[in-house]
């Protein structure tokens, strides 16, 4: 009778501890929604004008498709929110795994993942197939600055318009992840690795420390000779998740002047900057449209990566990083500084087609440009669809090249 007592009193202290936490949170609102644990990487983003048509040329992109733009063979895995595969310009560069038959509901490669013909949806945990209608607009702008086809009138454009893209969507449809996100964020690095990708770019920003799961799905990447790009941050102060971490390439972003964006932030662990500040690409449906972030910075390096190996696919991932920072431009202090890294990527020196020099003069960038200086109607000059490649301020004008 008192053991039958006793499980009667445990199970009513239950029942009423219960019924509590349900009035409290009937009375007080109490969230109980999932823990944001962090978000893609941007800090804005607007409609397109014509004035933001120069991330290319400030990284020599152009002169550097004259050796190559880019091999189908080399793979960047852009981890985002899921890309916009209706849009012709980004259709043709998506990654496709030949060892698998697409909409037959087998996984024919055994590699655990069912109809899995360009990526994964990570989010969703199923194929590709689905519509787009749920897509936040961040992994098709990154998709496109990597790697999209060259428009010469709108200016838009990937920095390897023939690399292949790997579509591994872990974002939902606001841009954020939670805490209960951190397996799917290091089984996408594992499929990355695991598929043939050689370069993952990660513009993604975490707001709470990740744990060691997905630390150790980098170092993975790393130990595999991957290349993993991440960004600095915007907030404008030090460098935090993801970009800390050593196995992290970090890229910082400069604007159409070549300053470091006011955003941007910094530390030892800046590697490079890159065009980060109002630059060009695609939203979901196809809409042209500009935005600012370290997130937009990254794919221009990632672009510049899948560049090199192209020229030099059998280049280890020790001797791709050695050239991306031995192919810059100091645009800070002389050497590696915690602003801007080793400086600006450029794609010319990248793939043996110039020297690397300082940005102290304007002969020094290119001497066979026709350099001209120009400090009044700037945006007439922009509007009119004139492709300037903006270099410097120097007695209170600004120095552009007009050679594309």
């Amino acid at each position: 009778m008192k053991r039958f007592r006793a499980r009667k009193n445990w199970r009513s202290q239950v029942f009423t501890l219960l019924l509590c936490v349900v009035v409290s949170i009937a009375l007080y609102n109490v969230n109980i929604s999932p823990i944001v644990a962090g978000s893609a990487g941007d800090y804005s983003v607007s409609s397109y004008r014509q004035s933001t048509r120069w991330g290319l040329n400030a990284i020599k992109a152009k002169e550097a498709w004259k050796v190559t733009k880019g091999s189908d063979e080399i793979v960047v895995a852009v981890i985002d929110s899921g890309i916009d595969r209706s849009i012709p310009a980004l259709r043709k560069n998506l990654w496709v795994n030949e060892d698998e038959v697409p909409n037959d509901g087998r996984d024919n490669d055994g590699n655990g993942y069912v109809d899995d013909v360009s990526g994964w949806d990570f989010r969703e945990d199923k194929d590709l197939s689905g519509n787009s209608s749920n897509l936040h607009y961040h992994g098709t702008f990154v998709a496109g600055l990597v790697g999209s086809t060259y428009d010469s009138k709108s200016g838009a454009g990937g920095v390897s318009p023939n690399v292949s893209i790997m579509d591994l969507k872990f974002l939902n449809a606001d841009g954020k992840f939670y805490t209960s996100d951190w397996q799917r964020l290091a089984d996408a690095i594992d499929y990355a690795v695991e598929n043939g990708a050689s370069i993952i770019n990660m513009s993604l920003f975490a707001s709470v420390p990740p744990p060691s799961l997905v630390h150790r799905a980098v170092a993975r990447a790393e130990a595999k000779g991957v290349l993993v790009v991440g960004i600095a941050g915007n907030d404008g102060d030090r460098v935090k998740n993801f970009g800390k971490w050593d196995e992290v390439f970090t890229v910082g972003s400069i604007n159409r002047y070549k300053d470091v964006s006011y955003f941007s932030n910094y530390g030892p662990e800046v590697e490079l900057v890159a065009p980060g500040e109002n630059v060009l690409s695609f939203s979901v449906g196809g809409e042209l449209v500009t935005g600012s972030g370290t997130s937009f910075a990254a794919p221009h390096v990632a672009g510049s990566a899948a560049l090199i190996l192209s020229q030099n696919p059998d280049m280890t991932l020790s001797e791709l990083k050695t050239k991306l920072k031995e192919s810059t431009h100091d645009i800070e202090e002389d050497g590696r500084d915690y602003e801007s890294g080793y400086g600006l990527i450029d794609t010319q020196v990248a793939l043996g087609i110039a020297e690397r020099t300082d940005m102290t003069g304007v002969d020094s960038m290119d001497g066979s440009a026709n350099f001209t200086s120009y400090s009044h109607s700037l945006e007439d000059k922009l509007e009119a669809g004139k492709d300037v490649d903006f270099i410097m301020y120097q007695d209170s004008k600004v120095w552009y090249s007009t050679k594309y």
